[in-house]
């Protein structure tokens, strides 16, 4: 299968929603730098992008911001994308509304959804990409209404790795750290996300190519 096959339609990332506890000591901490990093939250639609986001950003008392709306929001949608029901994003557009909003190095975000890897580097302290395993993402989108196609396409994205290769590129290999997000709840995940930022986790990656490959069933959810 060719790189170019690969990312051919599917250099997207939707967004869900990560919730993170800090105790006091991590906050301050935080805020002792000479700017406060915000932390992404990415990874395929379905993946529990948005609800994750939402409890992280409450328990660290900081606004969340959708990349979608933040788009929308700043006329960087340059057209519609009727076969996918979504709209098409002016990336210079967006990259402009997010140099704007990080801009007061004294606040910090959390910032999910679509395009994580154009916000600007050195504004960034975490970057979290949730995985979910194909089988389980089929369910959850299918529920969502998605058309059959719609739901092949994230999927197979999902397979490929896509959000997790447009993080690494943007932000290094330690930065991004994955989560499984298959059986957990939001605030499970949320949890696990407190965890790693306290420990400093060393990060692992997640390849469901090979897990498939494995258990024979990869053209499940690969197109030919």
């Amino acid at each position: 299968m060719s790189l170019k096959f690969i990312m051919k339609g599917f250099l997207f990332c939707i967004n869900s929603q990560v919730t993170l506890y800090l105790d006091s000591k991590l906050i301050l901490e935080m805020k002792s730098q000479h700017y406060m990093a915000s932390i992404l939250i990415g990874g395929t639609p379905g993946t529990g992008k948005t609800k994750v986001a939402k409890v992280l950003g409450s328990r660290l008392s900081v606004d969340v911001i959708a990349l979608g709306e933040l788009a929308d929001e700043s006329g960087c949608i340059s057209a519609q994308d009727k076969a996918r029901d979504t709209g098409i994003i002016d990336e210079d557009c967006l990259v402009d509304a997010l140099v704007d909003l990080v801009d007061d190095k004294s606040e910090q975000f959390v910032i999910e959804g679509h395009y994580i890897d154009l916000v600007p580097s050195s504004a960034v302290q975490w970057v979290f990409i949730l995985r979910t395993h194909p089988e389980v993402l089929v369910g959850r989108l299918t529920s969502r209404g998605y058309s059959t196609e719609k739901v092949n396409e994230n999927v197979e994205a999902e397979v490929l790795g896509v959000c997790q290769m447009d993080a690494l590129d943007a932000f290094g290999e330690e930065r991004v750290l994955e989560i499984d997000t298959s059986e957990l709840t939001p605030t499970d995940v949320a949890t696990m996300i407190e965890q790693m930022i306290r420990d400093e986790a060393t990060p692992t990656r997640i390849d469901w190519m090979m897990t498939l490959e494995k258990e024979g069933r990869l053209d499940e959810f690969l197109s030919e």
